[in-house]
């Protein structure tokens, strides 16, 4: 594994006699060529005069699975009549930055496969409801379990009394119709340069399939002055389209994350019960949870896909204190399935977001809220039996019920070494445990919320059930992070400090070790009181940023690909651009990206920018599959000079911002950093690219012939 890099502050720089560059001397590329070659990488750039944007809920496409969401998009930021100037939006930090290092393999090497043998391990599942009227008149009360370490919060909810608590409305009245646009909205169209687009780094031609237009643009635009853009057109190119897309993705994600939780306030439930206790939410409302999965779903998922036994599906029982697994080999027929259901087992799909698109959505737009990895298991269980012995989880777990009925036992954590647990349990005998903190009965719409390390079991009533696990957290702890973060500053501190490279005292096995540790003699005192020195002089070498760029790097190859509404598709590289004409035989809709093309990012947490290997790279999720880790972590290298526009766009999200406004030096390397991304699908734009030609041989070079 190659090590981290911590960035030299100035400080350290005049320590060891280095003149510190001065602030914007050199150009930005050259700065960012200087940051590579020492090892260094710039921290995030700071936008200036930055504006506020107003958040709002989207749906993600017309089929939403929430009844809450199915009438809601984002219609995009409203738009002054007064002409925005244009703000620059080159200035750079002069922090220190930090080089993150790791091959690519080391992410597969090193992933640990989430499937658990609970009943509630997951990758996770999501989304928001709006609340019925009767919701709305639920009435919520706090309980309080005696002798517990952990004392449970139950919300429970009477349609027959006045409220207590405030709701949380999930949704605006404001956003209700936006879907409903009856006279589609003139966009005002920014104007178009000669075609242009160039893909290298180097700012050479792409690859001669362009033809000769490109080239002329390139060669008349490479010493131009950038124009200044009107923020009023870029505004408006965006609030009025009329398909829905996702304008902020966090804000996005919060708002669906606040429909899970409701009517618990996202504040309350952070600082009171995150990490520490339980949660019930009884909400009376059935069809609240509507929409996330249904058992008529994984029938038409056991029929039309490949699924797997243990891969994919498993079949359990819990009977007399024994859990068993009933797998067999190879596909899971829905009638042998469906037989072994009628037998008594439970069933557990492993993987659901593979195969079903409602599940995908709220764990790729999840994902954005919590920063890491979230997953989701779908359990069906008889009437009358248990799947799953008692145990506990790795995750923080959120058990949505979806169909009928289960009963719910959680039990304290036995000792410290169980709270907050890095890997999950082993089976629990019913004697290992002690009285339950919490005996209840889940229905379809309500919530259960338990911290890892809650030891849990469940078994269905006189009713099948039907829940999803939602699940998030799993090695996302501070000792995680530490794990990268130490071994790099050793090695930091070995390569920078004399001190660490001195060798041992010469005879210190003699003194040192097991079989010495109750001899107190001044040389076992000297030797601790130099570890110690060490290991505090270690602080001055911790390069946190590379170690955090690490952990985001691990989340670009856990995480899910977003999922894209058709407004965003027609807006990228997904939908718009060159097809197939079956009528003319040929390709036709060229389109490319021009200077004042309006782009961003299509999500907040789409890249992660970082340096390893002594080269830039961007790692992304959007090629991701929808199976966890599986293949190579995807990245793309880029220049050190090509380095600061990219910066720039992870900056300026969720704004939209004009290609020649990136911080390069000449358009072609602007419009050439942006192909790259966008080809990538990593970025969006403001409109549907414009066709640019369309004849026959247009996209022919000479050079081709």
């Amino acid at each position: 594994m190659i090590p981290l890099r911590r960035a030299h502050s100035s400080q350290s720089m005049m320590v060891r006699n280095e003149k510190p560059k001065e602030s914007g001397s050199g150009s930005k590329s050259k700065r960012f060529l200087n940051a590579l070659r020492s090892g260094n990488i710039r921290e995030s750039m700071r936008l200036s005069s930055k504006k506020n944007r107003p958040s709002s809920l989207t749906s993600l496409n017309q089929d939403s699975p929430f009844p809450g969401l199915a009438n809601i998009s984002l219609a995009g930021p409203k738009v002054n009549d007064e002409t925005v100037k244009p703000v620059a939006r080159k200035k750079l930090l002069d922090s220190t930055n930090q080089l993150a290092l790791g091959s690519a393999t080391d992410l597969s090497k090193n992933a640990q496969e989430q499937k658990s043998g609970d009943e509630n391990t997951t990758r996770t599942s999501r989304q928001s409801v709006e609340k019925s009227p009767k919701e709305k008149k639920d009435v919520t009360s706090v309980k309080t379990v005696k002798n517990a370490q952990t004392t449970p919060v139950s919300l429970k909810g009477s349609a027959k009394k006045s409220p207590k608590m405030t709701p949380v409305l999930p949704i605006e009245s404001s956003c209700k119709n936006a879907l409903n646009h009856s006279t589609p909205i003139a966009t005002p169209k920014s104007s178009k340069s000669k075609d242009a687009s160039v893909k290298m780094a180097n700012s050479e031609d792409r690859d001669g399939r362009r033809g000769k237009k490109r080239k002329d643009l390139q060669a008349s635009n490479s010493g131009k002055k950038k124009r200044k853009i009107d923020r009023s057109v870029l505004k408006a190119s965006v609030a009025n389209q009329d398909l829905p897309y996702m304008y902020d993705s966090f804000t996005e994600a919060s708002k669906l994350f606040e429909c899970m939780i409701h009517p618990v306030k996202t504040d309350r439930f952070f600082s009171e019960l995150w990490e520490k206790k339980p949660l019930l939410v009884k909400r009376h409302t059935a069809d609240y949870n509507k929409g996330w999965f249904s058992t008529a779903e994984l029938d038409k998922i056991l029929r039309q896909e490949n699924i797997q036994w243990g891969v994919n599906l498993d079949a359990t029982s819990f009977i007399n204190d024994k859990r068993e697994t009933h797998n067999q080999m190879g596909r899971a027929h829905a009638p042998v399935v469906w037989d072994m259901y009628q037998a008594g087992c439970s069933l557990r799909l492993l993987n659901p977001q593979t195969y079903s698109r409602n599940v995908w959505k709220v764990l790729s737009i999840l994902q954005e809220y919590f920063g890491c990895c979230v997953g989701a298991n779908i359990y069906l269980t008889p009437p009358g039996t248990q799947g799953f012995a008692p145990h506990y989880d790795d995750i923080e777990a959120f058990i949505l019920q979806l169909e009928g009925k289960k009963h719910w036992r959680l039990y304290n954590s036995r000792n410290n070494d169980e709270i907050l647990p890095r890997f999950s349990s082993g089976n629990f005998s019913q004697l290992d445990l002690g009285e339950p903190i919490l005996d209840t009965v889940l229905e379809a719409g309500d919530l259960l919320y338990f911290p890892r390390g809650t030891i849990h079991q469940g078994n269905a009533t006189d009713e099948h059930s039907l829940h999803i696990t939602v699940s998030c957290y799993q090695m996302n702890s501070w000792g995680d992070l530490l794990q990268k973060l130490l071994p790099a500053a050793v090695e930091i501190a070995m390569q920078e400090n004399t001190e660490f490279r001195t060798g041992l005292p010469r005879n210190y096995l003699n003194y040192m070790g097991i079989v010495h540790s109750d001899k107190d003699i001044p040389e076992r005192k000297s030797f601790i009181d130099q570890v110690t020195s060490l290991v505090t002089s270690l602080m001055e070498y911790l390069p946190v940023d590379s170690a955090c760029d690490q952990m985001g790097k691990q989340f670009m190859f856990d995480s899910m690909p977003p999922v894209l509404s058709e407004g965003e598709k027609s807006c990228s590289i997904h939908a718009a651009g060159e097809r197939w004409d079956p009528i003319l035989k040929r390709v036709v809709g060229v389109s490319e990206l021009q200077p004042d093309t309006a782009v961003k990012l299509i999500r907040r947490s789409a890249v992660r920018l970082l340096t390893e290997e002594e080269k830039v790279r961007v790692y992304y999720n959007v090629e991701n599959a929808r199976v966890y880790r599986t293949g190579e972590p995807n990245f793309i290298e880029i220049t050190a000079e090509m380095a600061p526009a990219v910066e720039f766009l992870i900056n300026a999200y969720p704004e939209y911002t004009s290609i020649e406004s990136l911080p390069l030096e000449n358009i072609a390397d602007q419009l050439s950093i942006a192909t790259i991304l966008y080809e990538k699908g990593l970025l969006i734009t403001g409109e549907p690219l414009e066709t640019t030609y369309d004849e026959p041989g247009d996209d022919t070079d000479e050079g081709d012939l």
